[in-house]
């Protein structure tokens, strides 16, 4: 379950973490902070930026070094040791940036930064990259009129088919909404994020269990052809329990209308 408790809020908004939580606020088109079970996200242009894991006393850091093996060494042996605590990474925080600016250069993400533009443009999005135990993760958590909309991002012109096609993610998704333990776990994780954000000011609505009425499956294909035999032949075998629509919007098209679905 996603949740972060009172003491690590406030010392995001007013602690040795404010730093962090200001500059997500004031660069809200490259940088989003999600919540976590313990634990936070900072994400930068779809790639995680930093981990920040709340401990008995204090809070851990942790910035992936791999983003600095572009180079000479300098960058990655400098990042790869800093000291575990909140200055030393204020003090990086513009340098683990720029480099992970030159590794977007060199292993283009195209579907993280548009799942990142998603996020920016669709104040809707409570959550993404949803882990389900070891079981699967979900892409995006979209609540929307009192529906719950499990969203499952496909960006580009690759297979819609097979072991991680539409039909087989659909099968999987179903699965776990119809385990009520974890359809529980589910639904409160929206509810304690959307919270959370709340009192961090990174959003203006607060979804109580009882504001979700139902639970949908969204099927995002950005780029995709809608007359596709593909797609269709996918469709076909979706005869699952849960209600499921599709999208398919332009590449550039980063507002999500439910209308269209």
């Amino acid at each position: 379950m996603r949740h972060i408790n009172t003491r690590f809020v406030d010392d995001l908004l007013h602690g040795e973490l404010a730093y962090f939580l200001t500059q997500v606020k004031n660069n809200r088109t490259k940088l989003s902070l999600e919540i976590r079970n313990g634990y936070i996200n900072i994400y930068y242009k779809g790639g995680n930026l930093l981990k920040i894991t709340q401990k008995r006393t204090g809070y851990s850091f942790f910035f992936d070094a791999k983003y600095c093996r572009h180079k000479n060494g300098q960058s990655f042996d400098l990042l790869n040791n800093l000291p575990d605590d909140a200055q030393s990474y204020k003090k990086h925080f513009s340098l683990m940036m720029q480099e992970m600016d030159q590794w977007f250069e060199e292993h283009a993400k195209p579907e993280r930064d548009y799942q990142h533009q998603l996020l920016v443009n669709n104040p809707e999005i409570v959550d993404i990259e949803y882990q389900i135990g070891r079981r699967m993760r979900l892409d995006m958590l979209m609540f929307f009129e009192g529906r719950l909309l499990i969203v499952e991002n496909k960006y580009g012109t690759g297979a819609i088919g097979g072991k991680a096609g539409v039909a087989e993610h659909y099968k999987d998704i179903c699965e776990v909404l119809q385990d009520a333990k974890l359809l529980d776990e589910l639904q409160d994780s929206v509810s304690y994020i959307s919270q959370a954000k709340y009192a961090l000011g990174l959003t203006n609505t607060v979804i109580d269990r009882k504001d979700i009425k139902k639970v949908e499956i969204l099927f995002l294909l950005a780029n995709y052809n809608p007359n596709s035999q593909s797609l269709q032949n996918e469709v076909a075998k979706m005869n699952g329990a849960v209600p499921a629509s599709i999208l398919l919007p332009e590449s550039d098209q980063t507002k999500i209308d439910l209308t269209q679905a």
